[in-house]
């Protein structure tokens, strides 16, 4: 059983890092279009890049550590917190 919700974990992980490559690329796009102020931009790339980094992060943790699903939140904070604030215009215009 243990293993089923392991596997289920991973395919929603795949499919967030999936949805953080491409919508999420349109959106820090659109952002930093529409933005004038350097560091704004920079705090946009940087949280995209931690989103990116944090799904193999909570991959490896799911399968390696004891307390896995725990790992996973922080990919699920860093989506709500990235797509809330910077990522919310993901047209491709």
């Amino acid at each position: 059983m243990e293993i089923l919700l392991k596997l289920c974990a991973s395919l929603a992980l795949a499919m967030g890092a999936i949805f953080a490559f491409l919508p999420g690329a349109f959106g820090l796009l659109n952002f930093r279009n529409e933005q004038r102020q350097a560091w704004l931009r920079h705090l946009a790339t940087l949280s995209w890049w931690l989103l990116l980094l944090a799904h193999p992060l909570a991959l490896y943790q799911l399968w390696q550590a004891d307390t896995p699903y725990r790992w996973l939140l922080l990919p699920v904070g860093l989506h709500l917190l990235f797509f809330g604030v910077f990522g919310r215009n993901v047209s491709t215009r």
